[in-house]
Order: C-alpha cells, then structure tokens, then sequence
C-alpha cells in the first residue's frame, strides 16, 4: 500500500506540474518541444464539442483590461507561482534532511505552523498559474488536485500515526493540517459533516466545490469582456478586440484606414469567397511582447535573443519587485505605428464562424493577415499574408 501511495503521489504530482510549467516553459527556447506533447491534448479537446469550452480563458491574458484588479490578478498570479514553488522546495529540503539524519518527526520551521506545508504551497503554486494561465481545463486540475492532496495528506499521516504513535498524535492535535485555524475544516463540517460515510462527503464536497468554481469561472469570463476594448463591426464582418485600452472610435479609425487600402479589401473579399464568414482582428502595438500568441514571427522581424538580465528575470517572476506593471510590459501603442492581425474562425468541425460568434467558447482564431497602419496619416506601412498557425502550432490561444 506504501508503495501505491508514493506511486499516485509521484505520478499526479509530475501530471500536475507539467500543465504547470506551461507558462514557464512557453517563455523559453524549448516551448516547442513542451507543445508537441501538450498541444495535442488541447486539440483533442478542443476537437469534441462538448469538451471545446475546456481550451478557453476565463481572465485576461493577452489584453489590458480597463478594470486595474484584472489586470492585478496577473501579476499576482506570477508572484504566487514563483513564491508556491520556491517554499516547496524549502519543505522538501527540510523533510529529506530529517530523514537522512533520522530525527523522527519534523514540527520546525514551516512544520511547526501546519502538517503539510509542501501541499499547501503546491497549493499556492497552482493558484498562482491559475490567475496567470487561466484555462478552464487548468482550473479543473487545480480543484482536482486540492482534493488529491488531501486524500494523500492523510494517507500519510496514518503511516506516521503507526510509525511514530503518540508523538505523532500530539503533533496532529496541536498543528493545523494546511491553514492555521483550518477553516476549510470548519465549512466541510457545517455543510456536509450531516454525511456520514467520510468518502462520500468528500465526493460531494469535491462535486460541490467544482461547481461553484467552474460557475465563477464562467461569471469571469463574462465580466474580463465587458472590460476589455473590443467591439462588433457588422458592416465589416468583425469583431475587434484591442490589447491596450482604446475608445470604440479610436479602433474604428484605425480598421477604417485599413479598409481603404484596395489590397486589404481585395484579400479580404478573397477569403470571403473561400467560405469565412467574418474575421476576429486585434490590434496590438508593432513590438506587442505576446504576439506569438496569435501568428508566428515574421522573418523580416526575427532578431538575435538577447539574454535576459537578472533585473528582467526577477522582475517576471516577482512583478512587484520590478517597476514595470502589466500594462507597460505590452509595449505601448502609438498613433503612427499600429498592428492589425486578422485571424479566421472555426468551429470544432472545421466549419467557419461569423463574426458576431468571435468570442464564443468553442470558437478557436487562426492568423490570416498582418497589416500595419499609422493612423496619424491614415495610411497602411505593410501588408503581409501569415502562417495560419501561431508560436506553437495550430492551438486553441486566448482571444483576450
């Protein structure tokens, strides 16, 4: 039995932190080989329609929203997962020094406050990628794995009950399991402590708990849009979302200029023929730092990576310790130098979708079209057919 456990440990454990380290992976030269193993899973499930709405977001992402506590949320989200994992690994050092120098039971240092500190700060963790990477998939992990961690939590403690007695004991009464006070505690008991069998009152729980949390998900979802700068252009057959804040007559001006050059018009038309029902169009500054979220670089574009300073690490993985916010870390959008990518829309089955439908769950956006436009001087710099693929392939990525 002692051995199923650390097997199911290990193996969620591993499961769990490769879906983690997707935004740590995603920011580094080996994204690609980490996609070709994840991407196929998130075509899989976006594939089926009952299961498409699992690739989705539910908090901004790609865009400044207009709301500032949105916009918060990210930077929280990256604090949380640096400062989850780094704690873990502080417990990990600590239990495996006890072990090695057979001092028995720990209760110091992060012990002394609850049992189990390295479930709650994977905890942390896992709360911290879910603000920063909030996929609906990755939200059913996260409560998932909360659960999962309690079941072994306490599969743990009887080994230590058996193995150290009533030392162990006395530890339990005095330390709390993951928060000091244990409120998680308290509410399983008022709620469901009417249940009697311990695992179907954790089943429920479970059930419940996923509940309430897939249907905040999904008010999210609905507020991050009300909040970002987008908007439905029927004439044109496009709904356009703007990463930085902008007036619905500021993007209007901006896709107006496009729209009279005669090249853009004629391609558009061209791929109306082909069967698109409409376009999703984002604008983004012309050194917009997630671009490969939405198409692949342009040649003409690619340049040498630069290492990164200590500064820039620090300050991506801690956001509070750097001076540059959310918003700032976009790039800035100036007048005279403005991104338009036109993307398509299709449904799980391949078929197209219109514009008005952009944002629908199950709908994914591929690039077609690259413009730049100065809006200053109401003309088009460059036009350039894309790739219909992003940074990592053909994937579900986030419209906002």
């Amino acid at each position: 039995m002692v051995k199923n456990d650390s097997l199911i440990k290990g193996s969620i454990t591993l499961f769990y932190l490769l879906i983690g380290l997707e935004i740590v992976i995603m920011i580094s030269p080996f994204a690609g080989y980490f996609y070709a193993g994840y991407g196929p899973l998130l075509d899989f499930l976006y594939g089926i329609k009952t299961t498409a709405w699992l690739t989705g977001f539910f908090l901004p992402h790609a865009v400044v929203a207009k709301n500032t506590s949105l916009n918060f949320l990210n930077s929280l989200g990256r604090s949380l997962f640096s400062f989850g994992l780094i704690a873990f690994f502080i417990g990990a050092v600590q239990i495996y020094a006890a072990k090695i120098r057979r001092k028995g039971v720990v209760s110091s240092i992060l012990y002394r406050w609850v049992r189990h500190p390295q479930y709650l700060f994977l905890a942390i963790s896992g709360l911290g990628l879910l603000l920063f990477w909030p996929r609906f998939i990755i939200l059913i992990l996260y409560i998932s794995m909360l659960f999962v961690y309690y079941i072994l939590a306490k599969n743990e403690e009887d080994r230590m009950l058996k193995q150290h007695g009533d030392s162990y004991a006395a530890y339990i009464q005095r330390t709390a399991m993951f928060v000091p006070g244990e409120p998680g505690k308290k509410i399983f008991r008022i709620f469901l402590g009417w249940i009697k069998p311990p695992t179907l009152a954790l089943a429920v729980g479970y059930g419940i708990t996923l509940f309430f949390a897939l249907l905040v998900a999904f008010g999210l979802r609905q507020y991050t849009m009300s909040q970002i700068s987008t908007i439905y252009l029927p004439e044109k057959q496009i709904t356009a979302i703007s990463i930085l804040p902008r007036s619905d007559q500021t993007i209007k001006d901006t896709l107006d200029v496009a729209y009279q050059d005669s090249l853009i018009s004629s391609i558009l038309s061209n791929y109306r023929q082909q069967g698109h029902k409409g376009f999703l169009v984002h604008l983004m500054p012309v050194h917009y730092m997630m671009k490969g979220l939405f198409v692949m670089p342009f040649n003409s574009e690619k340049k040498p990576v630069r290492r990164s300073s200590w500064r820039n690490v620090v300050g991506f993985v801690f956001p509070f310790l750097s001076h540059h916010n959310h918003k700032e870390m976009m790039g800035r959008m100036n007048s005279d130098g403005v991104r338009l990518i036109f993307s398509q829309l299709t449904w799980p089955d391949g078929k197209y979708a219109t514009a008005d439908e952009a944002l629908n769950f199950s709908v994914k956006h591929l690039p077609l079209l690259k413009v730049d436009v100065d809006v200053k001087n109401r003309s088009v710099l460059e036009v350039e057919k894309t790739l219909k693929r992003n940074l990592w392939g053909r994937m579900p990525m986030p419209a906002f």
